[in-house]
């Protein structure tokens, strides 16, 4: 389960921030959320970007500050990844086979029964399928 949701800005957990808009694809604390309308109203008054062309964020960081954001980023890589292990596993509650979750992951139900089916038993190996067997996805 997620103990501390990470804003998907700022990278700070709820913890610190305090209450967050969530949704199943991002987060975002006040204080963020406070600065994108503004940068928004910034925007739209003085356009410094071609429409389209992406926003790169660390162009103004350091080589340091770019590195000390590393870490940062590959632990809300591993939030998401979390998080999507959580939406997987509410779905095959519901009775849903690999089959559609693998499509609705653009992956084959084998690589979606291999990544997210659960291990917790203690063998390492994934939970039975619907056929009763640990080898093959339903």
């Amino acid at each position: 389960m997620l103990d501390d949701v990470l804003c998907s800005y700022c990278l700070r957990g709820r913890s610190v921030t305090g209450p967050m808009a969530c949704s199943p694809l991002a987060a975002i604390c006040l204080d963020c959320a406070t600065s994108a309308v503004e940068n928004l109203a910034h925007a739209a008054e003085h356009p410094t970007r071609a429409p389209g062309e992406p926003f790169n964020y660390w162009s103004h960081l350091s080589d340091d500050a770019l590195l000390a954001r590393l870490p940062e980023v590959a632990a809300a890589g591993a939030q998401v990844e979390e998080h999507l292990k959580t939406w997987v596993g509410a779905a095959r509650e519901r009775g849903l086979s690999w089959a559609r979750i693998g499509t609705a992951l653009d992956m084959t139900r084998q690589s979606a029964w291999e990544r997210f089916a659960d291990r917790s038993d203690g063998t390492g190996r994934p939970e039975r399928d619907e056929r009763g067997s640990g080898r093959h996805p339903a």
